[in-house]
């Protein structure tokens, strides 16, 4: 029944002109809502579903994702049950006073401190060279896990001045990111793994990350590499975090100028990289404690 839901629900939205990128993630987004309430509660029929199981799976999703990918998803949620009271199919809309996160209120969590980054790298090398360097390349140079998965060997240049070229960034344009010696280091080492493989489908592979059974490892499997790092060391950790950490390290240690920022993130608007200006609860703190007689 849940599967003919869906249905109903992607032809409504093919019809307010929703883009195909929109209605897959809403899709995604409600699969991973029914897996998690047939694991969690038992409960297969997205129809008798209440206000508690929402609100629970929202304390679940806080938990694992970035506060933008909390309200993702809870959005696609929200937007299922208004629809399916719009068309009669249920009588009550569960999820229609549940609450998005505010972004604002993470702002002191948004970045990690230096013994979490040490906690973090520490376990990706206890996992494994492959682990290691995926958990550098996001922590240091700051790449989306989308780009991590779609890295090719062409694009990764150790020799001279080490250079990280990403391509089809989301505004369609090459950029060029400098590669810090401790990461020019962990992909060598994760190069020298890679390149021993018997397998035909690695040795064929153009991508720099393969998996056990594919040529590529996908995204998800970046985001999944991350969370289990986030498992093992009890750290509030996902993909946004090391990137945003890696943009406010290049802030307030290396004191990068935004407009350089701005294009080693990849942003098309200057103002999107602001939102990295915004100081911690410690820097905040440390700042005002210099104007202190005491």
């Amino acid at each position: 029944m849940n599967a003919e839901l869906f249905d109903l629900f992607r032809e409504h939205m093919e019809l307010q002109d929703k883009s195909s990128k929109t209605i897959k993630s809403y899709r995604s987004a409600l699969v991973d809502f029914d897996k998690w309430l047939f694991d969690v509660k038992e409960i297969t029929d997205l129809r008798i579903v209440a206000f508690r199981e929402i609100k629970n799976y929202r304390e679940f999703l806080i938990n694992k994702y970035s506060p933008a990918s909390v309200n993702q998803k809870l959005i696609a949620i929200k937007q299922f049950y208004k629809f399916l009271t719009e068309r009669k199919i249920i009588s009550t809309d569960p999820s229609e006073t549940i609450k998005i996160q505010k972004i604002s209120d993470n702002i002191k969590s948004q970045y990690l401190t230096r013994s979490e980054e040490l906690a973090i790298m520490n376990r990706a090398k206890l996992m494994g060279k492959r682990e290691y360097c995926i958990i550098m390349i996001l922590l240091k140079l700051g790449l989306r896990p989308s780009e991590v998965s779609s890295l090719r060997l062409n694009c990764v240049h150790l020799s001279g001045d080490p250079t990280l070229i990403i391509k089809n960034s989301k505004r369609s344009k090459s950029r060029f990111l400098p590669i810090p010696p401790d990461t020019v280091q962990a992909i060598k080492d994760w190069l020298i793994i890679r390149n021993q493989s018997t397998k035909i489908y690695h040795q064929r592979s153009e991508y720099l990350f393969t998996s056990q059974r594919a040529e590529r490892m996908g995204e998800r499997a970046i985001q999944r590499v991350v969370e289990k790092i986030a498992s093992k060391e009890n750290i509030r950790l996902y993909c946004t975090r090391l990137r945003s950490s890696f943009a406010n390290d290049l802030l307030q240690e290396a004191k990068i100028p935004i407009s350089i920022l701005s294009n080693l993130m990849g942003h098309e608007n200057i103002s999107t990289t602001g939102r990295y200006l915004t100081a911690s609860e410690h820097d905040v703190r440390k700042y005002v404690n210099k104007i202190s007689e005491l």
